[in-house]
């Protein structure tokens, strides 16, 4: 149950409150919010507390304008000093959560400096916690996740508190049904369209139904996987440490050395490694993985920004090349026999030195087209690439970023537009590869 009283014990049990702070709270004029400002309007005189308000109207539904008017004459009303931001956007049809997010975060910081305060609280509660839970292992299920919100979370210039998280939604809004607290509710939240609405509506209820104590558990998880990442973190820069070196920007690891380590272990050291700066997907860690475990000579994963994982015989290799771009591959990549080269959409290339594929002479390179590049025809002539884009009619700008493998200005592959026939002349024992990209 959430009363006012056991709040405030709460808080100064959790050391969430210091006596004499100005704290700047978050507001959206929903009904977590608007009770925890009536909270906050209601604490205890011996905390000497400076309240300040942050609203941000991100003018995305019909309604904002009318939360907006509510925020301020309830704020003008309660002598509350108010910060209110509106997001200026055209419209939107992608991405639209995420750049709300970073606008309204920028505000918060904003609103602090103008106060001159260092503390933030938002509304945040043990519901959210949950959904957070279950929405990051449904998208990766990686332990370098973020494993939830934070009660104390310590930001660049401020403290951000989020004192509602030991409360299910219920005892706020028994709360604020209580003490009539004045709010707006959000359609958007009943919206199953989003993900997050359809944890909220068939797996939250089911966890609270399961165990009464599942709230003290949703907060025990996140703090002791917290301190687990931290301890974790520690561990693997005493392996990577040990195990690997250094050349520049790149980092390099003994393949039998690496593949000595038990799979689980491969995988935290591989993502560790990896870092921010190339955060692995679970495709990408499986095919780099992969491409380790196997009996390739070389190969290599195109990761983020420029990053790649590349296998050459006994060598490991993070790199980052100063190429071109194209569908996630930085060309050129020349390949070697027993290579892989992977698409993160799944698409991929392969040299074998035998089966099915294309028939192809050493020094195969990917790469985009190049002035004086040539195809052969099946009679055996040869014919200007240029002159052939304009026979298939390909567009202009399709030709500058079609993928092709080619050895010297010899084109042998185009997906989806040609491959090259030997001809009656041509010398199978020249031959030094099976190319396929499937």
């Amino acid at each position: 149950m959430l009363t006012r009283t056991g709040f405030w014990a709460k808080a100064q049990e959790l050391h969430l409150v210091t006596p004499g702070d100005t704290i700047v709270v978050g507001v959206s004029a929903g009904v977590d919010s608007m009770t925890l400002l009536d909270l906050l309007r209601h604490a205890p005189a011996a905390q000497h507390l400076a309240v300040r308000v942050v609203y941000v109207d991100h003018q995305l539904r019909p309604e904002s304008a009318a939360e907006a008017d509510f925020v301020r004459t309830f704020c003008a009303a309660h002598q509350l000093p108010l910060d209110a931001v509106t997001w200026h956007h055209p419209p939107l049809d992608h991405g639209v959560e995420e750049a709300a997010r970073t606008f309204r975060y920028r505000a918060f910081a904003a609103a602090l400096r103008h106060f001159s305060a260092h503390t933030l609280w938002l509304a945040h509660h043990n519901d959210d916690a949950l959904e957070t839970v279950v929405m990051k292992l449904a998208r990766s299920g990686s332990v370098f996740e973020q494993p939830g919100l934070q009660l104390v979370s310590d930001r660049p210039g401020y403290t951000l508190v989020r004192p509602l998280l030991p409360y299910p939604k219920t005892a706020i809004r028994a709360y604020a049904d209580r003490h009539r607290v004045p709010h707006y509710e959000d359609a958007s939240n009943q919206d199953l369209r989003y993900q997050r609405n359809q944890v909220r509506t068939a797996v939250v209820p089911a966890v609270r139904a399961l165990n009464t104590q599942s709230a003290a558990h949703v907060l025990r998880y996140t703090e002791e996987m917290t301190a687990a990442k931290a301890l974790l973190t520690e561990r693997l820069a005493q392996l990577a440490a040990a195990m690997t070196s250094r050349q520049g920007p790149e980092t390099l690891i003994a393949r039998s050395v690496f593949n000595a380590l038990p799979r689980g272990q491969r995988s935290l050291l591989l993502q560790y490694l990896a870092g921010p700066t190339a955060p692995l997907t679970g495709r990408q860690l499986t095919q780099c993985l992969g491409l380790a475990e196997s009996r390739r000579a070389s190969g290599a994963v195109q990761l983020a920004g420029g990053w790649q994982c590349r296998i050459s015989y006994d060598e490991i290799r993070l790199t980052r090349e100063n190429q071109s771009q194209d569908g996630g591959i930085f060309l050129p990549v020349q390949l070697s026999l027993l290579s892989t080269v992977f698409y993160p959409d799944g698409h991929w290339w392969h040299l074998a030195p035998a089966g099915p594929g294309l028939a192809v002479p050493a020094g195969v390179v990917l790469r985009h087209r190049r002035p004086g590049d040539m195809i052969q025809l099946p009679s055996g002539q040869h014919q200007a690439l240029r002159r052939f884009f304009i026979n298939q009619k390909i567009r202009r700008d399709q030709r500058e970023t079609l993928v092709l493998a080619a050895v010297g200005d010899q084109v042998w592959c185009i997906p989806g537009y040609y491959q090259r026939q030997l001809s009656g002349m041509a010398q199978p024992d020249t031959m030094k590869g099976m190319l396929t990209y499937r």
